[in-house]
């Protein structure tokens, strides 16, 4: 009788328990698997994703427990920079940073390594802000700066660190300024030589897109020809893609003061951007260079950027809309010296093409066995190994502009007197959807362009104002000429 008795309240205990577990079931929720990701890391190993927030928060110091879930418990700038080289998953998550700065590095050397998705990284928020509120943001008023000054002193030199090495993933960021970058030649590789932002991966799954961003300040140190140059944006392969970004009083040995495309696999795109201030020590390219790749610009102005070489210089293929550039007036190679080769595409619609040194081409198509074609309506001074088109002016003088506070350069068409055409919004968006190069790792690459910005963006200037359609002023600032 006992032992029934014994065996009966064992039962309802063990019913009792049951029941007490399904009822505390319903108080958690089931945690999603960890995703796994094909990338290989240093010791290439598979790695293990583990989800992440909907939203992160950054300050400069971090605060509370820098979870990252609040302000209140924002990441430091450690924090921020294992947040972009672990193993938490991205994709799906904003980091928002407030005002300060963030260093990249603890040592010299190179900068932090990204190989996933990051949904968006926005910068410019008030160091203020309360909870998970993000309303408080001016990126002009509430400056937040990725930076290389690892020792200190307010400049790229020994002792710094490189900023954003991208090898894998799509990363947007808006609103931050990139500033301080340095590699020295130790430092680089053949595949990891960049001091502001350096992209090495597949055009396929490998981008960085900049939104209102400045890279200012950043030097190369690099002095092997192979590796040096871009000390802005170096792209070995993979996509670049910068929307009003301005480049400014950045340094390199050579080939590209501010921005250096390095293989046939290179894609960058730039709308709305400043070139100013850059400059290198050696040759080629005094704003960018590219030694093949492919480049896609509208409303851009190159300006001030000191070297030889050309303001922009191309062994790749080119695509130029709505563009003022200017070569210096120590350079003899003029505002663009062009090598476009085999399975390449050159061709160039409405651009401000001229030269402060009274004998520099505005254009030079550097050897007979290259191409390159003017759609027209480009205002230039003089050009070598090129036939202009019938429908763009020649000005032989001195342009009279001068760059104005918001980075434009401001012409007077008049003083030119007459012009043999004005482009319409449409003839330079077709042109732009026709480039295709050969050896581009992208199909339609203009027509990709062109989705990328919209077509609005050919019918406005560099300040955003708008331009009467069908007649365009050539370059990157247009008066609004009438009828």
């Amino acid at each position: 009788m006992k032992n029934r008795l014994f065996i009966i309240s064992k039962l309802c205990m063990l019913a009792f328990m049951i029941l007490l577990a399904q009822g505390c079931q319903e108080d958690y929720e089931m945690i999603d698997p960890p995703m796994m990701t094909d990338y290989d890391d240093d010791l290439d190993e598979e790695v293990i994703m583990q989800k992440g927030l909907e939203s992160y928060f950054v300050t400069q110091f971090g605060e509370g427990e820098m979870d990252g879930s609040s302000w209140e418990q924002a990441l430091d700038a450690a924090g921020f920079r294992k947040l972009l080289s672990g193993s938490i998953d991205l994709s799906k998550s904003t980091i928002y940073m407030s005002q300060g700065k963030y260093i990249m590095s603890e040592e010299s050397g190179l900068g932090v390594i990204v190989r996933k998705d990051v949904k968006a990284i926005k910068g410019g928020y008030s160091q203020f802000s309360e909870g998970t509120d993000v309303s408080a943001r001016d990126i002009d008023a509430y400056v937040t700066v990725i930076s290389g000054d690892v020792n200190g002193n307010k400049q790229a030199d020994a002792g710094d660190c490189g900023l954003l090495l991208v090898k894998k993933g799509h990363i947007a960021i808006e609103g931050v300024t990139f500033q301080y970058g340095y590699v020295s030649e130790a430092d680089a590789s053949a595949t990891e030589c960049g001091s502001g932002i350096y992209v090495s991966g597949s055009a396929s799954d490998t981008s960085i897109e900049l939104t209102d961003c400045v890279i200012r300040d950043c030097k190369s140190g690099v002095t092997t020809s192979a590796k040096q140059g871009g000390p802005a944006v170096f792209v070995l392969s993979g996509q670049v893609q910068l929307n009003k970004v301005s480049l400014l009083d950045n340094t390199a040995a050579g080939r590209g003061g501010a921005v250096r495309c390095s293989s046939k696999t290179a894609v960058v795109f730039m709308n709305g951007c400043l070139l100013k201030g850059n400059s290198h020590n050696g040759s080629w390219g005094n704003g960018i260079q590219m030694s093949e790749g492919h480049i896609c610009i509208n409303n851009t102005t190159l300006i001030e950027n000191m070297g030889t070489g050309a303001a922009l210089n191309g062994g790749g293929s080119i695509l130029l809309t709505n563009n003022t550039i200017i070569g210096n007036a120590n350079d003899s190679h003029g505002a663009v010296r062009c090598e476009t080769g085999v399975g390449g595409d050159t061709k160039f619609i409405n651009n401000l093409l001229i030269s402060e040194n009274p004998s520099a081409p505005s254009f030079n198509l550097n050897g007979s066995n290259f191409e390159a074609f003017s759609k027209g309506y480009n205002v230039y001074q003089r050009v070598t190994g090129i036939t202009m088109s019938a429908s763009d002016t020649a000005y032989p003088n001195q342009v009279n502009g001068a760059l104005n506070e918001e980075g434009v350069y401001v012409w007077d068409l008049n003083q030119i007197g007459s012009v043999k055409g004005y482009a319409t919004r449409q003839a330079v968006i077709e042109v732009a959807k026709s480039f295709n190069p050969v050896a581009s790792p992208i199909t339609n690459l203009g027509e990709v362009f062109v989705e990328w910005i919209g077509e609005d963006a050919f019918g406005i200037d560099q300040r955003g104002v708008t331009r009467n359609v069908n007649k365009m002023q050539a370059g990157a600032y247009d008066a609004v000429l009438t009828n």
